[in-house]
């Protein structure tokens, strides 16, 4: 009786172990196929000097000659323009609202509803360049500039904030 580790091997299992060592046999040293290792150009290219960063994309903060006041006037005023624009628009958005989903008295009502939320932007710019402007006073120490500064943010944070319950509340009224 013979144990199965020494079993003679089977012919097709012979055939595949021959034609494995004969394909060993075809591999050579001398391969035509290029070397993967840089070659003299790219060579020059990695030693040149580096691409520089890309300049920041941050917006560019208000001169210096305007102070807190001057940053709060313009977002008062675009807080009037987004007011004013609301009372002219607000009718004819909410009963454009009420009208069927993609018929064209909604369509343009989704297009002025969208044009009055934009407009809203001047006062969020308007916060974060009061934002950067606290921290500024911070980092330099200044804590009645970061005060004054905090509560000019703290006036407009509350004008933002109703801006989006009147677009939150046209929004409804259209629905």
């Amino acid at each position: 009786m013979s144990s199965p580790a020494f079993r003679p091997f089977s012919a097709p299992c012979a055939s595949a172990l021959l034609a494995a060592l004969a394909l060993t046999a075809c591999a050579d040293e001398r391969s035509g196929y290029p070397s993967l290792a840089p070659r003299p150009v790219e060579r020059e290219v990695l030693k040149a000097d580096p691409v520089p960063p890309a300049p920041d994309s941050t917006p560019a903060p208000l001169p210096a000659s305007a102070d807190v006041s001057a940053v709060v006037a313009q977002a008062e005023e675009a807080d009037a323009a987004f007011r004013a624009a609301l009372a002219k628009d607000g009718a004819g958005i909410a009963a454009g609202l009420r009208q069927e989903a993609g018929s064209d008295a909604w369509i343009a009502a989704q297009q002025s509803y969208s044009s009055l939320d934009s407009s809203r932007a001047a006062v969020a710019d308007a916060l974060a360049e009061l934002d950067r402007r606290r921290e500024a006073a911070v980092t330099a120490g200044n804590v009645a500039a970061a005060d004054a500064i905090t509560e000019a943010a703290v006036r407009l944070q509350a004008t933002y904030d109703a801006e989006r319950a009147a677009l939150d509340a046209l929004m409804l009224s259209g629905s």
